[in-house]
């Protein structure tokens, strides 16, 4: 007996096979388990680099940060005018290009190089891939597919549990090896080959996701909505930048995702992924294993999977955001100089669990929600600039903390990051529109509807 999975889009009408869909983004999500391997190959070898004295912070963080910021835009315009596919093939190649340097030596001219080349792949995988996904998925099943990259990466980085350093090193290469193959597998995104006026070709993508025939009435559907998608977008003739930007929908939409990714860089990740910090109150190492970091965060991220099919992303990050803050209340009270914790020891490791998994549940769901809201026709565009000012955030935040670190302390940092995470809550819940099962001019009607008021933009 063979069972499919199906998308009942209209009542009364056959189903759409749909777990190829399911395939494929589980498949094209595997570089995001060597970027989770690969920000550990990082952090193990940053000892090894020079040091900017004047921010106390080793060169591969920063190098790291610029490279990424740097690369993005050429990423953008790559898939922008060449396909999503190129831009798949491409990343996968940075990939396997980062282990190179590292395994010839440990040198610090190879570590620099290792995390600029790891920059530079970062800053595709973060615009490439969820742009593929989001447009290979059906309305019905992006919740599910597009949270995939979360648990990927948490499992990445749990790697480290498991392997050696130059074991991390072979699996970067054997992960780029399968993917180089899933590459040459997937199909062309429907949505860019409409954007590209390629309307037959579509059709031949869409029925293969589908696994029906061109002229099925579901693939012509999907394409015709594509296609007015893509008009209504270019009503007024080339969109430039500064149309863009004075379209009031696709300004507010930008200006959504500029907060969200400014909420969750100043979180406080920066102070509680570090225990040492966090748990300085209990003196002796409780954790000498480094369990309880990796395994919340993987926790964290299955739990927002589970959650992607049946709840709002924006619900999941309203909810992660409030425990955040109450875990991050009570981790600072343990936190307080000159305090020795003789009781309730358990609390501040409980507590420090639970922010790690909330954590887990929503760092990358910004990037997810401003991906689903976006017209194919500005999708990469929007997607670059928010993108690119997110790594400048970044980058001045990890020049800058540990000077703001020894001036207010970590009690106090933990606060005002509560501070920061209950504004993201807030503004979560009662900005971004509704956008599970919805298409694209739905979620604009939303927004249409009422704006977005930040500055009186």
């Amino acid at each position: 007996m063979v069972y499919t999975l199906t998308e009942n889009k209209d009542p009364g009408q056959k189903n759409i096979v749909v777990w190829k869909q399911y395939l494929i983004s589980v498949f094209v999500s595997i570089p995001f388990i060597t970027h989770g391997v690969e920000n550990e190959l990082l952090n193990a070898t940053s000892h090894l680099a020079p040091v900017i004295a004047a921010a106390h912070v080793p060169w591969t963080e920063v190098t790291f940060l610029l490279a990424a910021l740097v690369s993005a835009p050429a990423h953008g315009i790559l898939i922008d005018r060449h396909g999503r596919r190129i831009g798949i093939y491409v990343l996968v190649l940075l990939q396997g290009m980062t282990s190179v340097p590292l395994l010839f030596s440990t040198s610090e001219l190879s570590v620099l190089v290792h995390a600029a080349v790891a920059g530079v792949a970062t800053g595709g995988l973060f615009l490439v891939l969820p742009v593929y996904v989001r447009e290979v998925s059906g309305d019905a099943v992006r919740g599910a597919t597009l949270t995939l990259m979360m648990p990927m990466t948490t499992l990445g980085n749990a790697m480290k549990l498991l392997l050696t350093f130059d074991q991390m090193l072979f699996l970067v290469l054997g992960l780029v090896a399968l993917e180089l193959l899933v590459v040459f597998l997937i199909p062309e995104s429907p949505a860019y080959l409409v954007k590209a006026d390629k309307v037959e070709d579509a059709k031949v993508a869409a029925a293969k996701l589908m696994c029906s025939r061109n002229d099925d009435p579901f693939v012509v559907d999907d394409i015709r909505k594509l296609k007015e998608e893509s008009d209504r977008a270019k009503a007024n003739g080339k969109l430039t930048i500064f149309q863009i930007l004075k379209n009031n929908i696709y300004r507010d939409e930008i200006k959504i995702g500029l907060v969200l990714n400014t909420t969750m860089v100043l979180s406080g990740s920066s102070i509680f992924l570090q225990p040492e910090k966090t748990l300085s109150g209990l003196g002796a190492d409780v954790d000498p294993r480094r369990l309880l970091v990796p395994l919340s965060l993987l926790a964290g991220a299955a739990c927002t999977v589970a959650l992607g099919h049946f709840v709002e992303r924006k619900y999941v990050v309203t909810g992660a955001c409030g425990v955040m803050v109450l875990s991050m209340g009570t981790l600072a009270v343990y936190t307080q100089a000159g305090l020795a914790v003789t009781s309730l020891r358990w609390a501040p490791q409980a507590a420090l669990a639970l922010l790690v998994a909330a954590y887990g549940m929503l760092w990358a769901l910004p990037t997810l929600i401003l991906v689903d809201m976006l017209n194919v026709e500005i999708r990469v565009r929007a997607m670059v600039v928010v993108y690119v000012y997110s790594q400048m955030i970044k980058l001045a935040h990890t020049l800058t903390l540990q000077h703001i670190e020894e001036y207010v302390g970590v009690y106090n940092l933990l606060y005002i990051c509560a501070g920061i995470n209950t504004l993201a809550g807030v503004y979560a819940l009662s900005t971004p529109p509704a956008a599970r099962g919805r298409t694209v001019r739905q979620i604009e009607r939303q927004l249409r509807a009422r704006r977005v008021p930040l500055c009186q933009l």
